[in-house]
């Protein structure tokens, strides 16, 4: 007697939404084509590490996706919206749905862990209260394990906690 397998039926994939498209873009500066018909997209739910070795236009990419530098062709839509043709408050409103995690942690050293995480949620369109504002705050901490160190300046933390706080801070958008 031969033994089966029973293997579950193949389930069909939902599409994700799609939050960042990317296509055919290019990218030079003089005659240093940067990017070069680069396509990308990221669905709801998904996560992106951007690798690559150094000047292979890594940070031009996302430059470009956050509208600080313009492509020279190519479409950049985040949320739908087609980052080229946006103003700086539509920019600014897109930026802050989106967590970024700088290489160099982009902790301002004259701030607090608290002023630091507080500051994005500053903006003008925000209207954020105090009391969320301190609870988005301490719940960031909270997630990476930080909640001690709210009062505490960039330079008195380790690396590694500095790049958790920095990533706490990416956690506002969500």
């Amino acid at each position: 007697m031969q033994e089966q397998i029973m293997m579950p039926p193949e389930k069909k994939k939902t599409p994700l939404k799609e939050v960042l498209g990317v296509r055919h873009l290019y990218k030079s500066f003089g005659s240093n084509n940067v990017l070069n018909d680069f396509s990308l997209s990221l669905g709801e739910g998904e996560n992106l590490v951007e690798l690559g070795k150094s000047g292979s236009g890594k940070s031009v990419l996302i430059k470009c996706i956050i509208g600080l530098l313009s492509p020279d062709s190519g479409t950049i839509e985040v949320f739908g919206k087609n980052i080229p043709d946006l103003n700086q408050d539509d920019l600014d409103k897109i930026r802050a749905k989106v967590g970024f995690l700088f290489q160099s942690n982009a902790l301002y050293d004259s701030m607090t862990v608290r002023q630091n995480l507080e500051f994005p949620l500053r903006r003008h369109w925000m209207r954020v209260e105090q009391p969320e504002v301190d609870k988005l705050v301490m719940d960031a901490l909270e997630d990476v394990g930080l909640v001690h160190t709210v009062d505490m300046m960039p330079a008195e933390l380790s690396g590694g906690m500095r790049k958790r706080i920095a990533l706490a801070r990416t956690r506002h958008g969500d």
